[in-house]
Order: structure tokens, then C-alpha cells, then sequence
């Protein structure tokens, strides 16, 4: 579709165009990337009751990329919404999480599950991209990493990690549609906490995290 079919869409209250031009304007794809043009039309989106949208803010917010004043009333105090608010700088804030996975959508997903839990959530879509979010946020307790990605896949992304002296004092969780037993060997020689086979369930997924915030020196 061309940009002003997209834009035109978008303007006249298409949310698949919003969500579209969002997307695009976040990754920098076709055009420049703008954080504020990104969070103008995911909040159009979000208005229109869009919870990819919702979420997709909450996750700007909190990675700072976006500000709270740059989004309208309607969007930071609506009860569905709740963005801004859970986003203030000032409030109590749980143990931080990064997600790295190359499928957007499941990020989306397991990133809301650990955020409605009272996780702080940072995403990454490959090792490489992950590295430097440990690099640049040295307080996360917990990293949950696909395996296949690409840049560096997640064995790669943890022996970077380990090799580097990084997040020594964070967990480490491998959640994958892999389980051979070669590889899951491998993973417990970089000392992974926790290997988890794609689907995971919500509640499986949060018993693991819970248990191992809570536990020192455990493999699972």
C-alpha cells in the first residue's frame, strides 16, 4: 500500500493503517524514524480501542522512548488505558525483565502477562539488540531469550553475556520451540536457569519468573 493510501486510511479511522504507520515510523522502515510520529498514530489506534495499541504505548513509555506529554488526556486517563499512570517516574516499580524474540507478537504478548504481574519490561528483537539493552540497563534481574534469532541467536546472546561479564546476577531463562537434548546441555554449561518449550502457558511462565527472583544459584 502506498504511504498516502496508508496515511488517508489511517486519517479516516482505519486502526490496521494506524497500527501500520506506527510500526513503520518506531522501526524507521521507508522513512525516518520518530518516536512522536509513532506515538501519534498508536494512540489513534489506541483510541479506537486497539490493544495492540495500548500495549504497544505502555512499552514506549517505559523503554523512555516515548513521554507521557506527548500523548493526549483521553489516551493517559481513560480507565482501559491507565498509560501514563503506570509509567510515572516516582512509583513503586518491580524487578526489570528483558524479552528478547524476534516474533513481535509473542514479545507483545508475554511482555503484557510479566507488565500486568508488576514486571518492568524491556524488549529486545535479537542478541544483538539485547546485548545492548543489558548494556544499557544494568538492573534487570531476569532475561527470558528465544533461541532462534537473528544477529545473534540466544546461545550466542548469553555466551556474549557471559563472556563479557554481564548481568552475572541475572537470571536466565531460554524459552523456545527447541528442546533437544544437545542444546538444553549446552545452555546449562552457560548456567541457564530455566529452559521453557514454546507454548508456555501464562501461569508457567510467571511460576518460573516468580520462582526464580526468589531463589539464588538454582538451575531448573
Amino acid at each position: 500500500m502506498a504511504e498516502a493510501d496508508l496515511e488517508t486510511k489511517a486519517a479516516a479511522g482505519d486502526t490496521e493503517a494506524q497500527c501500520s504507520l506506527a510500526f513503520l515510523y518506531e522501526i524507521g522502515i521507508e522513512r525516518e524514524q520518530d518516536y512522536r510520529k509513532a506515538a501519534q498514530y498508536w494512540q489513534m489506534a489506541a483510541k479506537a480501542g486497539r490493544q495492540l495499541a495500548v500495549d504497544k504505548l505502555k512499552l514506549l513509555l517505559e523503554e523512555g522512548k516515548i513521554e507521557a506529554s506527548w500523548l493526549e488526556p483521553e489516551i493517559t486517563e481513560s480507565p482501559g488505558a491507565r498509560i501514563a499512570h503506570e509509567s510515572r517516574p516516582g512509583m513503586e516499580l518491580g524487578p526489570k525483565i528483558l524479552m528478547a524474540d524476534d516474533e513481535e507478537e509473542l514479545r507483545t504478548i508475554v511482555s503484557e502477562v510479566l507488565h500486568q504481574a508488576g514486571y518492568r519490561v524491556i524488549q529486545a528483537l535479537n542478541g544483538e539488540e539485547a546485548v545492548q539493552k543489558v548494556l544499557a540497563n544494568p538492573d534487570v534481574r531476569l532475561i527470558i531469550t528465544d533461541l532462534k534469532m537473528p544477529k545473534l541467536n540466544g546461545l550466542q546472546f548469553v555466551k556474549t553475556l557471559r563472556r563479557m561479564r554481564l548481568a552475572e546476577s541475572s537470571r536466565i531463562v531460554v524459552m523456545t520451540a527447541y528442546s533437544q537434548p544437545a542444546l538444553i546441555a549446552e545452555g546449562k554449561k552457560l548456567a541457564i536457569d530455566s529452559w521453557l518449550v514454546k507454548p508456555v502457558q501464562p501461569e508457567t511462565l510467571l511460576e518460573t519468573v516468580k520462582r526464580l527472583l526468589e531463589r539464588k544459584n538454582h538451575v531448573a
